[in-house]
């Protein structure tokens, strides 16, 4: 398994991010992050198609103003409100942290995420994992009468 696979690895980017995250907005300093797209971004309420299908593959959002004021970090997931479109349409977005590929202030990166530009993987539990492995069989009862 490659490293930027690695439920482990992921988990220690994500700690990293917040960390940055959480830094810049104790100190005040505005910035910006790219997200990857594909997956862990949500619009409340959900924006209409003529905004969202201008979003790229990599979309860069400035955290500064207003929506620096309104932004903060829950769990695993970085919270701003934003202005949508000519008609400034206000939203809240949601962004899981593994998805933030970069930290940007002003043209200089300051934080660059390698796993977030790779797919989305989904983990499950140990157990079930050996559970469906046929060659770990021996090691269950057999539940057939």
């Amino acid at each position: 398994m490659k490293l930027l696979e690695q439920k482990g690895y992921r988990d220690l980017v994500v700690k990293q991010v917040k960390e940055q995250l959480l830094y810049l907005l104790k100190s005040n300093t505005e910035f910006s992050i790219v997200v990857n797209m594909d997956s862990g971004i949500d619009f409340k309420p959900i924006l209409p198609e003529e905004i969202t299908s201008q979003f790229k593959e990599f979309t860069i959002f400035a955290i500064a103003g207003y929506t620096f004021k309104s932004a903060f970090v829950k769990d695993d997931t970085f919270i701003f409100e934003a202005g949508f479109g000519p008609d400034n349409i206000g939203a809240m977005v949601y962004v899981d942290l593994d998805r933030i590929i970069q930290v940007v202030i002003g043209e200089t990166p300051i934080f660059l995420n390698l796993v977030a530009s790779q797919p989305r993987q989904t983990y499950k539990d140990s157990f079930d994992v050996f559970a469906k492995n046929p060659k770990n069989s021996k090691f269950f009862k057999n539940k057939k009468k």
